[in-house]
């Protein structure tokens, strides 16, 4: 726990410094995640694999990821109900407006931003890579603005492979039966 006190402060002590590095950070912790749901569009429509066959199992398989790794990530919160870094600690550069001040742990960006990184890397190294830089910069700046220590985000990142990974274990012909189902005729 002391070097993650000891990042968290290195990371937040850079924050109300320089406004557009408060800016970078800001925009970082709040709007990559909206935004690579809408890369999800590009990224579909390019990614060969996808339009070879069976496109319409992404969707599914990353929306899966993506809820259970959201669902693990709230019954850890409720579990460990770890307290934000502006609730515990004094001096810390709160730069946005944010409630609730417990469950920091695993941090639900970082939960959410790996999952979608780590799903999109299992069919393409390019737009994974893309993926992940947005993650580790949306993660970096939920540290930067004041509302996760750094043991928050790893949390989030391992809960993010997980689902990730369950999603890899049970592929197969089963999501091909889902996704027929689903289609429009």
């Amino acid at each position: 726990m002391v070097i993650d006190l000891l990042l968290f402060r290195l990371v937040n002590n850079l924050s109300g410094r320089w406004s557009t590095l408060d800016a970078v950070g800001i925009f970082s912790a709040e709007f990559l995640l909206p935004l690579m749901f809408l890369l999800l569009i590009p990224a579909a429509f390019t990614i060969k694999r996808l339009k070879e066959e069976h496109w319409y199992e992404m969707p599914l398989k990353v929306s899966f990821a993506v809820g259970i790794a959201y669902l693990t990530r709230l019954g850890l919160g409720v579990i460990i109900s770890r307290a934000r870094p502006f609730a515990a600690l004094s001096e810390v550069h709160k730069l946005i407006a944010f409630e609730p001040a417990y469950d920091s742990f695993p941090s639900g960006h970082a939960t959410i931003t790996f999952a979608l990184a780590f799903m999109i890397a299992r069919v393409d190294r390019d737009w994974g890579a893309a993926f992940l830089i947005l993650a580790v910069l949306t993660a970096l700046g939920r540290v930067f603005v004041g509302v996760h220590y750094p043991l928050d985000i790893l949390g989030g990142a391992l809960v993010g492979w997980f689902a990730a990974w369950i999603i890899a274990k049970i592929e197969g012909a089963e999501w091909r039966k889902v996704g027929r189902a689903m289609r429009v005729r």
